[in-house]
């Protein structure tokens, strides 16, 4: 019989996909706001109001993975549990 599951379920290959669409959102607004693709050290939850990037603040972080999770359609609280942050 086929596979039935909860609406709003997801599936770990789901949240590995709102998790890439986020981190392309944040890569992207990374490059507008220091003219540069991000490096290996730098981060993509950065503080928005410095001139180099700097971790954001957790407050800071949680707006942002928020607004990007709302961005891209993708659910907030299933990212934010894949994160270890809720």
């Amino acid at each position: 019989m086929g596979k039935r599951s909860r609406r709003g379920a997801r599936r770990s290959s789901d949240i590995g996909a709102a998790v890439l669409k986020i981190a392309r959102l944040r890569y992207r607004l990374f490059h507008e706001k220091f003219g540069r693709d991000p490096g290996p050290d730098d981060p993509l939850f950065f503080a928005s109001a410095k001139g180099e990037p700097i971790v954001a603040s957790a407050d800071e972080m949680w707006r942002q993975v928020f607004d990007a999770a709302a961005a891209t359609r993708t659910d907030f609280l299933s990212v934010m549990k894949f994160l270890g942050l809720a």
